[in-house]
């Protein structure tokens, strides 16, 4: 998120050059990086708003990294040229641009997380507010990201990695920027232009989760999943800001018309970013190329007139100059809107949200930003800076815990209202990857396989069959098991189910399996799967057709097993949130749909007319003809969260799969 202030705007006229350290010109005003900011924060705001065609939305982002490389090094190289740098004043200037807005944001997020979070949610709320306050947030989502991910929809402070990435640049750039100009001084442009193309190499090298340097270290483990390593990592965004950055001395044509078509070129570039580029299919470094050269030329052609129409018009400049409050209050509206209705938006409500989006950071650009940045604040920067910290220290230590007393009373059981009870009633052993459990002695071998949806029996499966059955488990979050598909390839989540599908593979060929159990999400499949040959993506949304395909798929996989087989449907979808959410004011709770199990069911019976395997449905356990249960008999959940059963849950299915085994094994004895 560009985070420059307008005051800090870059010269209109020529630049020195690279072999020549002329003095650069002084600041003015460009109303098309306006126009630009509101290029790149409406195409983020449309992205995150779902609205159909901006699936490159994301790229905003990039565009905002590459204004604020120009702009900070345009200040800070022209201050040392000067010999009036301070990196106390500089340090002063951004603090009272960036916090007041980036404080009250926070504010506000805390009240509604308190109005409207259940315990669990408000305990990730915490920590991203205290990694959000002290500037590093990008690490701790970072960290986060993955199959276990908490849903990005329900951070309403996820957007806030993109500051944090900003300032850790304003941290070490003014003093890089202060040495580069003591050993280079008339030769600058080099080593910064090295150290944009220094930064694409980082990111190619990196993106695809492993770099041979770190092979078989702990450190391999954390950048295994490269799209997430290279998002949210300030190193891997030197090449935005670096790129930014050499446009401070990059000699500019002398031709009105080179710098008209570099800027229609630059814009061309952008939009066919923003319209077309995919953050699932392509890797990283091709999704941050386009939008940075972009940018990068619309910048450089400063003397475009006609283009540059499109950028510099009195609303669009507008929208531009409010782009840092639109920023940070649109991520927070949608998570709100989102988290209270319990669904997407609808078209309208996406209207209404995006226009609140526009009203909130119109009051918060001309009552917080505006008199802030110009000195009618309250306090110093440094006060308000220290006061901040402490205040949202505190808040987020305070919500650590969840909060539970919010909650008055629990219908699903006791123990959603407690973090900690919460994760006592898990349904899983726990066990990474692959493991074996039960009777280790026993000749009964079964194959227990599939993502976290056969992990939730675990537990049950220990406690139910234990004594009689040598269970083998292979298993990952988001790892579908087949023949020709495979979940697509995305950094740690698919090296776990790599390491899970090949240890399934040598059980298997290793022989003495007496049955198999599988256990997926099925629907959840619809576009994460490829070809095991070749990498292509495989995307079926219709279920119709989703369903008959991983049915055929797994039949393959097991061709030439000839033990019974048994397929476990996923457990039915529950607004458990519903009922741990405080009760402040009246929500909706739309009941879950089982549209999806029917489909399932209707493609498992044209399946099994030509198949021996077997379906344990737990919709047929859990669900009447009217509605799903959220507790058993004596008042416990029977999940953990929206579709992950808790052992009490797993404990009314397992039964049913103990039984089918016994009775399938007891025939094949005979």
């Amino acid at each position: 998120m560009d985070t420059a202030s307008r005051s800090d705007e870059v010269p209109a006229g020529p630049q020195p050059l690279p072999r020549g350290a002329t003095a650069i010109a002084p600041i003015v005003h460009r109303a098309d990086v306006d126009g630009l900011r509101a290029l790149a924060v409406l195409a983020v705001l449309l992205f995150h708003l779902r609205i159909s065609g901006f699936t490159g939305g994301f790229a905003g982002v990039d565009v905002f990294f590459v204004i604020s490389g120009f702009l900070i090094t345009q200040i800070v190289a022209a201050e040392i040229e000067a010999g009036c740098f301070s990196l106390a004043q500089f340090y002063s200037r951004r603090a009272r641009r960036l916090l007041p807005a980036f404080f009250m944001t926070l504010a506000v997020s805390s009240v509604a997380a308190f109005l409207l979070f259940a315990p669990q949610h408000m305990e990730s709320f915490a920590g991203s507010l205290l990694a959000a306050t002290f500037g590093v947030s990008n690490v701790l989502f970072w960290r986060e990201s993955g199959y276990f991910d908490l849903g990005a929809r329900i951070k309403p402070l996820l957007h806030t990695w993109s500051l944090c990435v900003e300032w850790q640049f304003y941290l070490v750039w003014p003093l890089l920027l202060t040495l580069l100009w003591i050993v280079f001084r008339r030769r600058v442009f080099w080593p910064v232009l090295a150290m944009a193309i220094s930064g694409f190499c980082l990111i190619l090298a990196f993106q695809d989760g492993s770099f041979w340097l770190l092979s078989g270290t702990r450190a391999a483990d954390w950048i295994a999943d490269g799209r997430a390593t290279v998002f949210y990592n300030t190193p891997f965004r030197v090449f935005e800001f670096a790129c930014g950055a050499t446009l401070v001395w990059l000699r500019k044509p002398p031709s009105v018309i080179a710098h008209e078509f570099i800027a229609l070129l630059g814009l061309a570039i952008i939009g066919g970013g923003i319209f077309f580029l995919d953050g699932g299919a392509a890797p990283p470094a091709w999704n941050v190329l386009p939008p940075t050269l972009g940018a990068a030329m619309v910048l450089y052609a400063g003397r475009s007139q006609w283009v540059s129409l499109v950028l510099r018009n009195k609303p669009t400049a507008y929208i531009g100059r409010i782009s840092y409050s639109l920023y940070l209050v649109h991520w927070p509206v949608i998570v709100f809107c989102e988290y209270a209705l319990l669904r997407p938006l609808s078209p309208t409500e996406t209207m209404l949200a995006g226009i609140l989006a526009f009203a909130l950071a119109v009051l918060m650009f001309h009552l917080v930003e505006q008199p802030c940045r110009a000195g009618r604040g309250f306090v110093s920067p440094p006060r308000l800076a220290l006061a901040g910290i402490v205040s949202f220290a505190l808040v987020s230590w305070s919500m650590r815990d969840g909060l539970p007393w919010r909650v008055p009373s629990v219908a699903a059981g006791t123990e959603l209202a407690d973090s900690a009870a919460l994760k006592a009633i898990t349904g899983s052993l726990g066990c990474p990857d692959f493991c074996e459990f039960g009777n280790l002695k026993s000749p009964r071998k079964i194959l227990v396989v599939g993502d976290s949806h056969v992990d939730h029996y675990t537990r049950a499966l220990e406690e139910l069959g234990g004594k009689d059955f040598h269970f083998l488990l292979a298993q990952a979050g988001n790892c579908y098991f087949g023949a020709n598909l495979q979940t697509r390839t995305n950094g740690a989540v698919t090296q776990h189910c790599r390491v899970a599908t090949d240890q399934a593979a040598r059980w298997l060929k290793a022989g003495g399996i007496s049955a198999i159990v599988q256990a997926q999400r099925w629907p959840g499949y619809r576009n994460l799967l490829e070809r095991k040959t070749d990498g292509v993506a495989v995307d079926a949304p219709d279920l119709g057709k989703l369903f008959p395909m991983m049915l055929m798929d797994v039949a393959k996989l097991y061709a030439d097993f000839r033990g019974p087989v048994i397929l476990i449907g996923h457990a039915p979808n529950t607004n458990l949130i519903c009922d741990v959410r405080p009760h402040y004011f009246p929500l909706p709770c739309p009941a879950p749909s089982l549209s999806e199990h029917v489909a399932f069911e209707a493609a498992f019976r044209a399946f099994a007319s030509h198949s021996s395997f077997q379906l344990v449905d737990p919709v047929q356990t859990v669900c009447s003809t009217t509605e799903c249960r959220a507790t058993d008999g004596a008042g416990h959940s029977l999940y953990v969260d929206d579709h992950h059963l808790s052992v009490f849950g797993a404990r009314l299915i397992v039964p049913k799969i103990i039984g089918k085994l016994r009775d399938d094994l007891a025939v094949a004895s005979r």
